[in-house]
């Protein structure tokens, strides 16, 4: 199977658009040449803020042999499906937590609500991770976010 991409999306990214929207409506509006260099100053400062964010923003990419995260095109890490040790698995919100004995490996896919973060098509990550695994380290649970 080819490998699946799956970008993080924070719950704030349309904060910066509205605010370069908004700084940009200032300085249209503005009656002193200063006021609209200062606005028109925020404003590039938003574009190049959101350029930034989305060139630094993390994937999850699933294949064959794992997962791995990938930031500016480049693999920060990498866990093999043979590492993994149990998988917790909330069918109903489509989350999941993927435990291989390193915390800071491990791979949470949060819960549609309640979390600032969540991957694109957090379902079909959860249904790739629950295939990949052997059937006896997936375990399902009513609540991720329960221990």
């Amino acid at each position: 199977m080819a490998s699946s991409r799956h970008p993080l999306i924070v719950g704030t990214r349309w904060l910066l658009p509205i605010a370069i929207v908004l700084a940009l409506a200032a300085a249209a509006a503005a009656h002193g040449v200063r006021t609209r260099v200062i606005a028109g100053c925020f404003a590039l400062l938003g574009v190049i803020a959101w350029w930034w964010q989305e060139r630094h923003r993390p994937t999850l990419v699933l294949d064959d042999a794992g997962y791995a995260i990938e930031q500016q095109g480049k693999e920060k890490l990498r866990v093999a499906w043979s590492e993994v040790q149990t998988v917790r698995f909330d069918r109903r919100e489509d989350a999941v937590y993927v435990d291989c004995g390193d915390k800071a490996r491990n791979l949470l896919v949060p819960p549609r609500r309640g979390y600032g973060f969540r991957f694109a098509d957090a379902a079909a990550v959860c249904a790739r991770v629950v295939a990949a695994v052997p059937a006896e380290r997936v375990v399902e649970v009513e609540r991720i976010d329960v221990p």
